[in-house]
C-alpha cells in the first residue's frame, strides 16, 4: 500500500513540467525578437518556473 501511494505521488509531481513546457518555450521563442524579446518573454518564461 505505501509503494502505490509513493507511485501516486510520483506520477502527479511529473505533470507539472508538462504543463510548465509550454510556457517555457513559448518565452524562450518572444525572447528572440530583438527589440520587445526580452521584457516579453520573462513574464511568461517565469509562468513557466511558477508552474513548477
Amino acid at each position: 500500500m505505501r509503494a502505490a501511494a509513493w507511485l501516486l505521488v510520483c506520477l502527479c509531481l511529473s505533470g507539472c513540467g508538462l504543463v510548465a513546457l509550454p510556457f517555457r518555450v513559448t518565452g524562450d521563442v518572444i525572447s528572440v525578437v530583438p527589440v520587445v524579446g526580452k521584457p516579453l518573454g520573462a513574464p511568461v518564461h517565469a509562468v513557466g518556473d511558477a508552474i513548477d
